[in-house]
């Protein structure tokens, strides 16, 4: 079983002032003991894995005890000119090659190195108010390019058991600085080999695309901004599958418009007179119907069950505001009507305006003076 924070110095059963030597030793003796080739116990490969990194953990902790050793000496004095040492090396503290018993000589198994996640579809649907409320179908097509299943959509290979040929399995390969190393790029730092997907070519997608049609049932009472999801019709990795999303819009509608509630609106203009006669409009249902509307209960008004559908399957309501609209000009007939209703009025006020009428009297009294 993995054992995670076991000192390196315990993997390999050495003491902590192990010196390098014991090191090296100690590590021959568990890779010939652990090693998958000679040990056919399930955890070999798992507890060689271990030796490993224990070994090479150790081996860095001397080679940096031994650099602030080399730091921390006294200068010495420059050599003769005839005794002069020959020029550095800039590699010169890399790591030597591994010795035949630290290789891993089993038989390379290449597998996915990772696994991507399939995207998912997204398309936006936008239709009318009416057919969001009473529901439609949509249809959705187009083409998409699927991962590759046999990298698992990651385009890569590795091998555990295969040393990374650029830093032959240590991870890191010496820098630009002398002494200096970084991580190692093919491999990223594991060690361990890696190759492109002869499949998708290191792509991680197919080399052909799919075409997709489907007629996606919108149910009714769909509200702006709400999504239809379609299971496992999206893009696909083998047994794996995304879904389609598909994002309702509502177009914006000449007749209805949403209050702050949700519940539907429609504002109903109606000119002066026909308001002064308490006469009668007529407003739109969703459903196409024109209903009459008496003004004389209000300038608004609600009309329960004629709004929007509910969550529920229930009808919400319709709220119908009168907008009082005053004529600017008129035609020759509607003029000769109008001086018709002033004569009527101004020749008997009462009821329809007391105050003219009142006004009439003071200006005769006034006038018999």
């Amino acid at each position: 079983m993995d054992r995670a924070g076991v000192d390196p110095h315990e993997e390999l059963g050495l003491k902590a002032d192990a010196t390098l030597a014991q090191v090296k030793k100690a590590y021959r003796r568990l890779a010939a003991q652990w090693h998958p080739d000679r040990n056919a116990d399930p955890q070999a490969v798992r507890r060689m894995q271990r030796i490993n990194e224990a070994y090479r953990r150790l081996c860095e902790r001397v080679e940096v005890m031994a650099d602030d050793a080399e730091a921390e000496a006294p200068v010495e004095p420059d050599p003769p000119p005839q005794q002069a040492s020959p020029p550095p090396n800039e590699h010169a503290k890399a790591k030597a090659k591994r010795k035949w018993w630290e290789r891993d000589w089993g038989k390379p198994r290449w597998e996915p190195d990772g696994e991507a996640a399939p995207r998912p579809l997204a398309h936006e649907a936008e239709i009318t108010l009416e057919a969001a409320a009473l529901g439609c179908t949509h249809r959705v097509q187009g083409l998409i390019t699927d991962l590759c299943p046999d990298c698992e959509g990651v385009g890569r290979w590795v091998s555990p058991r295969t040393l990374c040929q650029a830093c032959d399995g240590e991870g890191r390969v010496p820098g630009k600085g002398s002494g200096s190393w970084v991580t190692c790029a093919p491999c990223g730092g594991d060690g361990h080999e890696r190759q492109a997907c002869a499949s998708c070519g290191g792509s991680g997608e197919l080399t052909s695309v799919r075409a997709y049609h489907y007629e996606v049932r919108i149910p009714a009472g769909v509200r702006d901004g709400q999504t239809v999801i379609l299971r496992g019709q999206g893009q696909r990795c083998g047994a794996r599958q995304a879904d389609l999303v598909l994002t309702i819009r509502l177009r914006v509608h000449p007749l209805f418009t949403w209050r702050a509630d949700q519940t539907l609106s429609c504002t109903v203009p109606v000119d002066l007179f026909t308001v002064l006669a308490h006469g009668v409009v007529q407003v739109p249902t969703l459903e196409g119907h024109l209903i009459k509307l008496a003004l004389a209960d209000g300038a608004e008004q609600t009309l329960p069950g004629m709004g929007f559908p509910n969550k529920d399957g229930s009808r919400g309501p319709l709220h119908v505001v009168l907008q009082t609209l005053t004529p600017t000009t008129y035609s020759a007939a509607q003029q000769a009507l109008l001086a018709k209703l002033a004569a009527s009025i101004q020749a008997d006020p009462l009821p329809a305006c007391p105050e003219l009428a009142a006004w009439q009297t003071q200006l005769r009294q006034h006038a018999r003076r």
